[in-house]
């Protein structure tokens, strides 16, 4: 048997309960500045009446007469399955809902046709704006052309010669302050794990050429070697430089995964962290990261921080960053444990 449903309060009916009129009731609910004009005990009044009732205001009408439906859409290609999904959405969601909007998530699957239908089912239904993620850090060009009428900004992508504002990692320094914690150690000699070509492993090869050019260290080309950001990546290229003669003392690793390829290679070849090789990963995904004997010392990728910055943007207008560009990178801190020590001897 199908329950009745129970009729919806009114606000008529809540100015009634509380004795004032609807306009005040009105006022008081949508925070209008005239309602500063309304006594506390006349507020007091409106608001036991509204929880008195059950009373919930009907935002589809208030959006029909706004024009503004109070949510934020937020699609993606693929982040929304990835291990870092939680924290980028909790970061947008959270400041969405300081801002009293909520936030409707939509993952693509990377399908062009789906990316255009979700976008235009989010202006069908008159979001705010639509923040557009991607899963790793990667141009957009050209980016959706449904996205031309909404307001938009792109998280964990960028769109060269567009007015959209960006929000992406700043890996470069991200890879500078990786470098700069093991020559602070005293390594010099430094071998770096890269991942495949793209934006994220192009940055970071620039940071780590950067530290080792502050630091007066020489650029050696063969100890970089282009693994896959997985562990099996890590272990081969590990081997491969830690069989050298003139092995490096230290390694950085791309992201965590390859991190821990590095220290299975580590441990067969009868070596020790931190005491003979000391290693630094990147992304500091905390069950590989946190959990690794000895804990590895990594670069936070800042995903809450990238989904808060984008929602914030969004709403209020991204800050000036002192230039023409619109790209904004956010801040990766080092997260330091116990695979760094000074090199051996």
């Amino acid at each position: 048997m199908v329950s009745q449903k129970t009729p919806r309060p009114t606000m008529a009916q809540v100015a009634k309960l509380a004795g004032v009129s609807p306009t005040t009731v009105s006022m008081v609910i949508n925070d209008d500045p005239r309602a500063t004009s309304i006594s506390a005990p006349t507020r007091d009044r409106v608001a036991e009446a509204i929880r008195t009732l059950g009373y919930r205001p009907n935002y589809a009408a208030r959006g029909l007469r706004t024009q503004k439906s109070e949510t934020l859409g937020f699609i993606t290609d693929e982040i929304a399955t990835t291990p870092f999904a939680g924290d980028t959405i909790r970061g947008a969601q959270e400041y969405a809902w300081k801002r009293n909007h909520l936030l409707t998530v939509f993952n693509t699957g990377g399908d062009p046709s789906v990316q255009e239908a979700a976008i235009e089912m989010m202006l069908g239904r008159q979001v705010d704006g639509i923040i557009f993620g991607a899963m790793y850090t990667r141009e957009v060009s050209p980016p959706p052309r449904s996205l031309e009428r909404s307001h938009a900004v792109l998280l964990n992508c960028y769109a060269p010669g567009t007015d959209y504002i960006s929000v992406i990692p700043a890996e470069q320094e991200g890879a500078r302050t990786a470098t700069q914690i093991l020559t602070d150690a005293g390594h010099r000699r430094i071998g770096f794990i890269n991942g495949p070509a793209g934006y994220a492993a192009k940055e970071r090869l620039k940071g780590h050429r950067r530290a080792l050019k502050e630091f007066g260290i020489r650029y050696d080309p063969s100890l970089v070697r282009q693994g896959n950001y997985q562990s099996d990546g890590g272990y081969e290229q590990a081997l491969t430089l830690l069989r050298r003669d003139d092995a490096p003392t230290a390694l950085f690793c791309a992201n965590d995964r390859t991190a821990v390829g590095a220290y299975y290679a580590i441990m067969q070849l009868g070596l020790s962290i931190p005491g003979d090789v000391s290693v630094v990963g990147y992304d500091n995904q905390l069950e590989l990261a946190a959990y690794a004997s000895p804990p590895l010392t990594t670069i936070q990728l800042p995903h809450y921080e990238m989904g808060y910055a984008a929602a914030q943007y969004l709403l209020e207008g991204a800050p000036s960053n002192g230039q023409a560009s619109t790209v904004h990178e956010i801040d990766c801190p080092a997260v330091l444990r116990d695979s760094v020590g000074p090199p051996p001897n």
